[in-house]
């Protein structure tokens, strides 16, 4: 959308490329979270198409706004229609454990959490991202309960379920998430408590792996300021698949096979969707 509207481009042919390079760009800036890589070259491609059809590149920036703004309510509606999924998920449930931040994970319990169900909610060290998640559920939720990273191994056996978000689905359904996810399914998976990924299709990488996956590390300093060379920061961690018991997305509730077949529709699509400029995928 800020490249349709501060371009400089004089003709449709510099516009596209333009978008097209800042699409690839935002494609590869963020190995770890999927979505920035499919929505931009969502965006890319459906422009492609559209600046076909138009006659001036005035036409051309006011359609890109208007495309982006279409995605961007697309987005909205996924995360409604995985609240909705949820719905059936919670119902009688008494308590849910979840950890850091997820916008599609407070959606859900904000808006389909039963009445009286307690939700506990890991910190997510080093940068506390829980408490942002309490803080908003704040006065909507009325039993919330705050632990550390380290209690979850007290509190999952406890709980009716887990229910976390996540930052990208691999092509073996690896799930990558805030560190702490994977021991957080571990404790579920051994006390037999189900485990549930909050997560839309657009969120798979069909390329990458977890063998493939590179995990994104910060600065040290945030963890220890005074010894940040000697502390490790890793911000992402792989739940492999066998300890997901389903995941939660826009197409309702899907277990392992249900996704991998929306893992293998990116697959065969996904080298098309970035290099065939006639792909009519995204209009299906």
């Amino acid at each position: 959308m800020e490249v349709c509207r501060r371009s400089k481009s004089m003709d449709l042919q510099g516009l596209t490329l333009e978008l097209k390079q800042t699409a690839h760009s935002l494609a590869i800036s963020r190995p770890s979270m999927a979505p920035i890589r499919n929505w931009s070259l969502v965006f890319a491609h459906r422009f492609q198409l559209q600046a076909a059809r138009v006659a001036s590149i005035h036409d051309a920036k006011r359609q890109g706004i208007l495309l982006a703004d279409e995605l961007l309510t697309m987005q909205q509606e996924f995360v409604h229609l995985q609240a909705k999924a949820a719905r059936e998920l919670l119902l009688h449930r008494k308590s849910v454990v979840t950890l850091s931040y997820s916008s599609t994970v407070e959606s859900i319990l904000r808006h389909t959490l039963p009445s009286g169900c307690r939700v506990f909610i890991a910190e997510s060290r080093p940068l506390m991202e829980g408490r942002r998640l309490f803080r908003n559920l704040s006065g909507t939720v009325a039993d919330l309960r705050m632990v550390t990273d380290a209690q979850m191994g007290l509190v999952i056996p406890t709980a009716d379920l887990v229910l976390v978000g996540a930052d990208t689905v691999l092509s073996d359904l690896g799930v990558v998430n805030k560190t702490g996810t994977y021991l957080a399914a571990l404790v579920a998976h051994t006390h037999g408590r189900d485990f549930f990924v909050a997560t839309d299709t657009y969120k798979i990488n069909a390329a990458m792996d977890s063998s493939s996956c590179a995990l994104e590390c910060k600065s040290g300093k945030e963890v220890w300021p005074s010894q940040e060379a000697s502390c490790d920061n890793v911000y992402f961690d792989i739940t492999p698949a066998q300890l997901v018991t389903g995941f939660v997305t826009e197409k309702g509730i899907l277990d392992a096979a249900e996704m991998k077949s929306k893992v293998n529709r990116w697959k065969l699509l996904g080298e098309e969707l970035e290099l065939n400029p006639n792909l009519a995928y995204l209009n299906q």
